[in-house]
């Protein structure tokens, strides 16, 4: 009889949530959800490979993603960066629908201190670069949508997704 720990170094996949990412992490982004069965791509990859987790960071609406558009590691990295702005009254005791919008409101506070010099106005997100497939070499981000669900853009649309190691 194996014990727990034996099991798990026999595991290969599992899902990663969003919470648990990382730089460095190295997922498959699958595509699902609504959106993507109305597409027909349900179950699909993303990418048709791999992606490296580079960081939490601001896309400027309408660009693509660079390396540079990076913040911190995570959310709790990207809190301690900038403490004076999430110790705010309107950050951390404020009226948000959830936490995705407490996130974005965050993020936008960090880009109106640098006047959207520094750190860019434009959606909240992860970044990574493809390491596998088609496109690699090629940098992107999944981002709250207004539905505030994180989405990975296809056709110009968004859809939902998972991630699996």
């Amino acid at each position: 009889m194996k014990n727990y720990f034996e099991l798990k170094k026999e595991l290969t996949e599992a899902n990663v949530s969003i919470a648990k990412l990382r730089p460095g992490l190295k997922v498959n982004v699958i595509h699902k959800g609504r959106s993507a069965r109305n597409f027909g791509i349900s179950g699909q990859n993303v990418y048709g490979g791999r992606v490296e987790i580079l960081g939490l960071g601001n896309v400027p609406y309408g660009k693509p993603a660079k390396a540079s558009h990076v913040i911190g590691k995570d959310y709790k990295d990207v809190q301690n960066k900038y403490k004076n702005i999430w110790n705010t009254d309107e950050i951390k005791y404020g009226h948000f629908w959830n936490a995705k919008n407490r996130m974005k409101a965050f993020f936008q506070a960090i880009a109106a201190e640098s006047s959207g010099k520094k750190i860019p106005y434009g959606h909240v997100c992860w970044i990574w670069k493809i390491i596998e497939g088609p496109n690699k070499g090629d940098i992107s981000y999944c981002y709250i949508s207004s539905d505030d669900e994180w989405e990975v853009r296809y056709l110009n649309k968004g859809t939902e997704f998972i991630l699996e190691t």
